[in-house]
């Protein structure tokens, strides 16, 4: 899992620039697949909920892409000490939309909130990642 996030770092940086907040706390992601970018990431800004810091993201294509998403992760992590891992949520199977969701026990403090996701298609494989931070008061 850690290696995995190590991969797409870079990947992350790029389309962290891409990001647009919209109205209601949802985020988007501007298309960032090169080989189908019909396709983007979407994911709602974390939450607190029932003493839980929540976050839920997705990757979607269009019914006329060529593409599926076929593996989306998603996982909450905290930039402060708190006692406990991060979490993920991951969906696989091909699918034109997935979406998962990752909690983890709130603790006042920055997360950041991340959904990676694997397209393929008729123009091969495509690895897409956006990121968000927030702060939680809890």
């Amino acid at each position: 899992m850690r290696s995995i996030r190590k991969s797409t770092m870079l990947a992350a940086s790029i389309a962290a620039g891409l990001l647009t907040i919209l109205p209601g706390g949802v985020a988007n992601a501007a298309p960032v697949s090169e080989s189908y970018p019909e396709c983007e990431l979407f994911f709602d800004a974390p939450r607190v909920i029932n003493g839980k810091v929540g976050f839920t993201g997705g990757a979607k294509c269009p019914p006329t892409s060529s593409a599926n998403v076929t593996w989306l992760m998603v996982w909450l992590t905290p930039h402060h000490d708190a006692p406990y891992k991060e979490w993920v949520g991951e969906k696989r199977g091909a699918a034109k939309t997935h979406t998962a969701g990752s909690t983890v026990p709130c603790v006042s403090g920055k997360y950041q909130g991340s959904v990676f996701a694997s397209l393929y298609g008729d123009k091969g494989v495509d690895h897409i990642t956006v990121d968000t931070t927030a702060t939680i008061t809890c």
